[in-house]
């Protein structure tokens, strides 16, 4: 390529200083990809995540959350609360509580819609869920104590229950 053809390319910018401050922190965003190899105190070679570092937490195992939702959450509920289309208000009830609880507050509008979904909730909040359904069937509880243990973990949290 010929440099008239390079110049053709660039185009000259009048670039604040504020821009060009903008363009140093993205250029320095290129430095820093993922992974980092150090050797800690035990000089032992070590692979540190930075995404996990700059977050403070783990990231979500996407197969651990679909355990959990599914063979854990989903499963305890189906196995345990009464099956049958007469009983399809009372599972319904005792899942918009527990999916208050999961979702961290978020609650169906008026149009059914709740712009969260359960599936994807924090581990922790899952784990909380399947712990209070195991303590639940462990005392052979009935449909309304289960909703009673959801609706009080939303209280303590602040979450408020499903209208």
């Amino acid at each position: 390529m010929s440099d008239n053809n390079l110049n053709k390319n660039k185009v000259e910018r009048n670039l604040s200083e504020e821009d060009l401050e903008r363009l140093e922190i993205l250029q320095k965003s290129e430095e820093v990809k993922g992974e980092q190899l150090f050797i800690n105190y035990d000089s032992e070679i070590v692979i540190e995540n930075e995404a996990e570092q700059l977050l403070g937490q783990k990231i979500d195992d996407p197969v651990q959350k679909f355990q959990l939702y599914y063979h854990g959450l989903t499963k305890l509920l189906k196995d345990n609360l009464p099956k049958g289309k007469e009983f399809e208000d009372v599972r319904r009830i005792v899942y918009d509580e527990k999916n208050v609880l999961i979702n961290r507050g978020a609650k169906k509008d008026e149009k059914g819609i709740r712009g969260s979904d359960g599936r994807m909730a924090y581990t922790e909040d899952l784990e909380e869920a399947i712990k209070i359904v195991a303590e639940w069937t462990s005392r052979k509880g009935t449909p309304a104590e289960l909703f009673m243990a959801f609706w009080d973990k939303n209280e303590e949290l602040g979450y408020g229950h499903q209208d």
